[in-house]
C-alpha cells in the first residue's frame, strides 16, 4: 500500500472553536525555568509541532528598546488564564505572505500554571 504525500494546507488567518478543543486535548504544559512555562503540541490546523513560550515576566518595548519587569503581584501556582496561541511553524503553506510564519491558525487556550 502506498501512502499519498500530505498536501500542505494553504495559509489562512483563521480560527475555529475546534482548534482550542483539539489543542486542549493534545498540548502539554511544562515548567522550563522559574519564570517560564512552555506549551507543546501539534497545531490543530496543520499538525506541525509547536512550542510556545509563556513567560511570567512581561516584555514591553518602546522604539525598539525592551524592558523586563515582574508583575507587582506574583501569580499564584494555580493561576488559570486564557492564552492566545498562533501557529508559528516553519512548514510550507501556499499563499503565506512574505515574512510570516505558520499556517495562519490562531486560538485561545485556557491554561493553569499549576499543571506544569
Amino acid at each position: 500500500m502506498t501512502i499519498a504525500p500530505h498536501e500542505p494546507v494553504p495559509y489562512a488567518e483563521a480560527t475555529d472553536p475546534a482548534y482550542a478543543v483539539r489543542a486542549a486535548e493534545t498540548f502539554t504544559l511544562r515548567k522550563a525555568g522559574p519564570d517560564l512555562l512552555v506549551l507543546s503540541g501539534p497545531c490543530p490546523r496543520c499538525a506541525a509541532p509547536l512550542e510556545v513560550a509563556l513567560p511570567h515576566m512581561v516584555f514591553r518595548g518602546r522604539e525598539g528598546v525592551f524592558a523586563l519587569f515582574r508583575p507587582s503581584h506574583p501569580r499564584p501556582a494555580s493561576d488559570v488564564r486564557d492564552e492566545p496561541v498562533v501557529c508559528a511553524c516553519e512548514g510550507h503553506h501556499p499563499d503565506r505572505p512574505e515574512g510570516h510564519k505558520g499556517c495562519g491558525a490562531y486560538w485561545v487556550l485556557r491554561i493553569s500554571s499549576g499543571d506544569a
